[in-house]
């Protein structure tokens, strides 16, 4: 608002000046302009070439119309033809006299208002005689010419040239003036970015003032640290997807140590028995499977974490069928289990857009967490509203009282939230006392 009051300053200021100068050119143009005996000279040239045209088409009062060629070829002179002059009430027709309706206007006629006492009034207060000129047609009769003669002032160009001119100089001048401080903080941010393109994205930009500038300046800061908030974040996923490989490899190592020993037992036959063989080989396939299932998880998050160049497949469908088949068909495993279902859902009408495999990913991890570690004593809760522009879906479980506590990697909670990231919603889990919270987030669009 500064730079745009300032301007305003300037501009209102540039405009009087320009007014100014303006008046006075234009006062001494026209002064110039009709100084002498240049009006009457040119009055005088008008005459006495009317005068030429009469004799020349010979114009009589039978066809005074010609006269209208004449008057249209006048560049800068208006005139008005009368049969009469009075001397009181100015031009008129006599009203005896129709002939004059073919070429005379009523409408020119009369003065308006009228005189009280017309011997009282000086004629010549009221029609100057100087603007009647007598004017002899081709058959000798006189009739009247109210004339006025428009002299070319040529001198007002320049002094249009001298108001704009002075104005333009002016408003640049105080513009200038005013904004000099404000031209030596563009500057300074120009540096300020100089500095920011070399990868110095610590250096702080230069804020001062509260006008657009600054708010130009706010932005900047802004967009920086969000490039370094972005950089930062993307550090710690990296180191988070370090520690989290490290964490997977001590989960199948472990498993794989032991899956080892027993196959070297059974290699070299240290068993008793069958029934101890079949003991070990059972063991064994405990921990393959133990293992596999550890890799499919690693994968399945590398899968959505690393290969973001896979779009998404999506597909829009009504909120309330992607509700109904959560309650009545994904959790089928949960009722298989023993648990049951509590559904508390308003009113959907809404559509969302979702890719089914990776929808489905999420479904096949809740259903796992909650038969690795949800109580099915109490009811599953799910939760379902739409507020403004948004899906939620909200999924309440008890967890069972275990030794072993869950999995600390919690790497198919972190994948779930990366997929529905991706769908631009949200996933997030909290844990109260013996609780265990779920909600989930899916933007509502268009049918």
């Amino acid at each position: 608002m500064e730079l745009i009051a300032l301007s305003g300053i300037a501009l209102l200021t540039a405009i009087l000046v320009s007014r100014a100068v303006g008046t006075v050119a234009i006062q001494w143009a026209v002064t110039e302009a009709y100084s002498g005996t240049k009006y009457e000279d040119k009055t005088e040239e008008v005459l006495k070439d009317l005068d030429q045209f009469i004799v020349k088409h010979k114009v009589t009062e039978q066809n005074i119309e010609l006269l209208v060629a004449w008057v249209q070829r006048q560049r800068d002179v208006y005139v008005t033809f009368y049969r009469d002059i009075d001397p009181i009430l100015g031009p008129y027709m006599a009203p005896d006299s129709p002939e004059t309706d073919s070429w005379e206007d009523d409408d020119a006629l009369y003065m308006e208002g009228e005189a009280e006492n017309p011997d009282e009034i000086d004629s010549a207060e009221l029609y100057p005689t100087s603007n009647y000129h007598d004017v002899m047609l081709y058959d000798g009769t006189v009739i009247k010419a109210d004339l006025e003669v428009y002299l070319d002032v040529d001198n007002l160009y320049w002094a249009d040239i001298a108001e704009y001119g002075s104005g333009a100089i002016v408003f640049i001048l105080l513009l200038f003036a005013l904004i000099h401080r404000k031209i030596r903080y563009v500057n300074q941010l120009e540096q300020d970015l100089k500095v920011l393109g070399g990868g110095n994205l610590e250096y702080p930009i230069t804020i001062k003032g509260r006008d657009e500038l600054t708010s130009l300046a706010i932005g900047i800061e802004s967009l920086k640290n969000g490039i370094l908030e972005e950089q930062q974040m993307k550090a710690e996923a990296e180191k988070a997807n370090m520690e989290l490989v490290t964490a997977m490899s001590h989960d199948l190592r472990t498993p794989l140590t032991s899956l080892i020993g027993y196959l070297e037992l059974l290699n070299m036959h240290r068993y008793e028995d069958e029934e101890q063989l079949k003991k070990y080989l059972e063991y064994c396939r405990k921990k393959a499977f133990q293992m596999k299932k550890v890799s499919d998880r690693l994968f399945e998050y590398f899968l959505v974490y690393g290969r973001e160049e896979k779009g998404l497949q999506l597909q829009k469908i009504p909120s309330v069928e992607l509700v109904e088949d959560l309650c009545n068909g994904q959790f089928f495993d949960w009722q298989d289990h023993g648990g049951t279902i509590e559904c508390q859902i308003e009113e959907l009408k809404g559509i969302v857009q979702v890719d089914s495999e990776y929808m489905q990913r999420v479904m096949d991890n809740l259903i796992s967490n909650l038969k690795k570690y949800g109580d099915p004593v109490y009811p599953l809760r799910i939760e379902a509203s739409e507020q403004p522009d948004m899906l939620h879906i909200q999924v309440t479980n008890h967890i069972r009282d275990r030794k072993d506590h869950p999995e600390s990697t919690q790497i198919g909670l972190k994948t779930c939230r990366k997929i529905m990231e991706n769908h631009g919603g949200s996933f997030t889990w909290k844990q109260e006392n013996n609780e265990f919270m779920i909600t989930i987030t899916l933007p509502l669009v268009k049918a």
